[in-house]
């Protein structure tokens, strides 16, 4: 699925243009206004599942200027703009 169909599929406004959002270091086009917490992890491991001993933190940096930068939590989206940088990261408990 690509960035595109991620977020077409949960019904988000659009933008008039794709921009570019950066996943862990990765170009990616999004039309959306806005990217939620699953959707950014799916986009840094897509169709990998997230079991239960995982846990995967989202940061963002280059946000809108009322939040340049931040973290996401699941449940939770955020505005993005073009060149938006989001690092995702993933660590199991054993």
């Amino acid at each position: 699925m690509t960035a595109s169909e991620i977020g077409t599929t949960l019904g988000h406004e659009h933008h008039d243009r794709a921009i570019t959002i950066v996943v862990n270091t990765r170009p990616c086009e999004w039309t959306e206004r806005t990217i939620s917490y699953e959707e950014v992890v799916e986009l840094a491991y897509p169709g990998q599942p997230i079991g239960e001993a995982d846990e995967v933190t989202v940061r963002f940096t280059r946000g809108h200027a009322e939040k340049r930068e931040g973290s996401l939590t699941p449940g939770r989206s955020v505005k993005v703009k073009d060149k938006m940088v989001f690092d995702v990261y993933r660590t199991s408990r054993s």
